[in-house]
């Protein structure tokens, strides 16, 4: 639908994609209609206008339909189990906010956020009573908005009146003749053979070419029958490939029914950006993985198998994700902490003489299993290293067994960590393909578990994890690698910096509770 304003009306219906208005043609006669209003100090302050600003929406619109009720919102409660509530009952929610890209409208913008995740397939129309950008409210993909200028009485009247009135096309005038409204995208299954050429080639014209990978390395990653969900879109008239999401569940620990739901990537063709394809992805996905039974966990990135850790910075709009609910601006588990990627070339820096600090490393026996996949179950539940124990578990399981080096200090068992090797077949190697990506005799260490907080250890944190990097730079030399990868580093910057590493890519960790 066109932007709609009659002549002597304030508020305009900037887009109703869902065909909802007028409500009435959507309503039976007992539905409920949900108000959500923000608790704001009105704008005429005369005595007379001393309750609820929003008083007068409601009470207008239940002139054509009664069952209207109103709930407030404020700022330091946000949508309580109350709304979660109404909400349940509602058959349409309308969402009023007073401001767009102030610091209070953005608030309301990620409460609107939230009470759109609960309307789940209920119709939710947005209210701005507020100067609206069409670009940036595009961004939001709400899929019905009406706007007006303030909330004065006579621009709730107005708004009241756009929601119930019949507005027959012939009379809409465009806003502007350059902003058709967008397409309604729709989410199609990826399918392996089907679409793994078109994903692979919008894989590379989105990304940084660090990050390519070959199309048979790229399908293996994506190929994970039982614990993969990836989806496509495409543009409907010419049906090429626009936009691609990638989605992966995990075990988090030993318990064996917590899982972690990882969007692994979203991808959106620049041309194709700005049209609420990657909102519509973005949203669809995290509902389909919220639903999964036992997903606990959603984050942005993957565990194993390994895309992107998290966010690559600086290439990714975080203030398109910051939109979407993701809080990234502190350095704390989940909300934006640096992870990093680190990446040796054996010929750029010698092996320094150390002493051994009174600490011995060797393969992995099977005798040392109870133990070593009891640290990582730790370091997984203590430290959120989503998918560790998994990792271990696996390799653990299998002939590369002597690919993990652990380290001792005495008897007790301190330290481990997974080598893997390109192209060798284990699991490590099978997930994370960076290595092999940047050249074939890059060898790689993952799921780095030191125990610095056990009482009885002598050696601090830096010195195990100097000695058991070298010892895992020894092994993968012996096979025949010049260099080592080591990935989703959150800390031990200073050691790999000591030991010539240099910094390969840069991410944002972020997760959240489903």
């Amino acid at each position: 639908m066109s932007t709609i304003q009659s002549q002597s009306s304030p508020a305009t219906l900037l887009w109703d994609h869902q065909d909802l208005i007028p409500l009435q043609k959507n309503l039976g006669e007992e539905d409920l209609v949900l108000l959500l209003t923000p608790a704001v100090v009105p704008l005429d302050q005369s005595p007379t206008n001393a309750g609820d600003p929003f008083e007068p929406l409601g009470k207008a619109l239940a002139r054509t339909h009664p069952w209207i009720r109103h709930v407030p919102y404020s700022k330091e409660r946000g949508i309580t189990g109350i709304h979660v509530a109404f909400i349940k009952r509602a058959r349409v929610v309308i969402f009023v906010l007073t401001g767009f890209s102030t610091e209070e409208g953005l608030f309301q913008l990620e409460l609107a956020e939230v009470a759109r995740e609960v309307c789940e397939e209920r119709p939710l129309v947005l209210v701005a009573c507020c100067e609206v950008s069409e670009k940036g409210a595009r961004a939001y993909g709400f899929p019905t908005l009406i706007q007006c200028p303030g909330y004065f009485v006579a621009d709730l009247q107005a708004v009241a009146v756009l929601l119930t009135s019949e507005r027959p096309t012939t009379e809409a005038t465009p806003k502007t003749r350059n902003s058709p409204p967008p397409p309604t995208w729709p989410l199609l299954k990826w399918d392996y053979d089907r679409d793994l050429p078109e994903t692979h080639a919008l894989w590379e014209a989105c990304l940084p070419s660090k990050f390519y990978l070959n199309r048979s390395t790229l399908g293996s990653r994506l190929k994970r029958d039982g614990y993969a969900m990836h989806y496509l879109v495409r543009e409907p008239h010419k049906g090429e490939a626009i936009g691609f999401c990638a989605t992966f569940t995990t075990f988090t620990d030993s318990s064996g029914d917590r899982l972690i739901g990882s969007i692994a990537a979203i991808i959106v063709h620049k041309d194709f950006r700005g049209q609420g394809v990657g909102r519509f992805l973005h949203d669809e996905v995290a509902s389909k993985l919220k639903k999964i039974r036992g997903v606990g966990i959603i984050q942005l990135g993957s565990t194993f198998p390994r895309l992107l850790y998290g966010l690559p910075v600086p290439e990714t709009d975080t203030e398109w994700f910051e939109k979407r609910g993701w809080n990234m601006k502190e350095s704390t588990p989940g909300n934006g902490r640096r992870v990093l990627d680190w990446l040796l070339r054996f010929a750029d820096h010698p092996v320094p003489d150390l002493a051994s600090a009174g600490l011995t490393f060797r393969p992995c026996q099977t005798a040392d299993y109870q133990k070593v996949v009891e640290m990582a179950n730790k370091e997984s539940q203590k430290r959120y290293r989503f998918g560790w124990y998994d990792q271990y578990a696996k390799t653990m399981d299998t002939c590369y067994v002597n690919d993990i080096v652990v380290g001792l200090e005495g008897e007790n068992l301190v330290a481990a960590a997974i080598t893997y090797f390109p192209n060798n077949g284990s699991p490590c190697g099978a997930d994370i393909p960076w290595p092999a990506s940047i050249g074939q005799g890059i060898g790689g260490v993952s799921c780095i578990c030191i125990k610095d907080e056990d009482p009885d250890m002598v050696n601090r944190r830096d010195s195990v994890a100097t000695r058991l990097l070298l010892a895992c730079r020894q092994t993968l030399s012996e096979r025949g690698m010049v260099g080592m990868f080591v990935d989703g580093s959150r800390s031990d910057e200073n050691v790999l910096q000591s030991l010539g590493f240099c910094k390969w890519a840069e991410y944002k960790e972020l997760w959240r509770k489903a």
